[in-house]
């Protein structure tokens, strides 16, 4: 009765909520739309910093599995390189371009 309850989400869970929302997010960082773009920052953010808690949630929970680790990881860096690129676009847009242009959009297209 005195002992603390154990956690019983699955690690791998929110390892794998981080990685795909990590790519979702590193997808928005990479193009620009015309039209909208406030929306698309402001959800590619979202996105972003949810893969990061989800991510972190995962490491903390983990214990020894390696893998999951490993998972979290991943996900943690891609959705923290998508805010990256999404705060690097949102300084270009509200500057007026004197922010200089990120060095993927002319890959990317937009």
């Amino acid at each position: 009765m005195g002992a603390a309850a154990r956690d019983h989400e699955p690690p791998a869970a929110p390892a794998t909520f981080a990685v795909v929302l990590g790519l979702v997010a590193f997808a928005m960082g990479l193009i620009v739309p015309p039209q909208s773009a406030g929306r698309h920052l402001l959800l590619g953010a979202l996105f972003g910093c949810i893969s990061v808690l989800s991510g972190w949630r995962a490491v903390q929970i983990a214990s020894r599995r390696r893998g999951v680790h490993v998972w979290s990881w991943i996900g943690i860096a891609m959705g923290g390189a998508g805010l990256v690129m999404l705060v690097w676009q949102a300084l270009v847009l509200v500057t007026g371009g004197g922010f200089p242009t990120p060095f993927w959009l002319p890959y990317a297209g937009r």
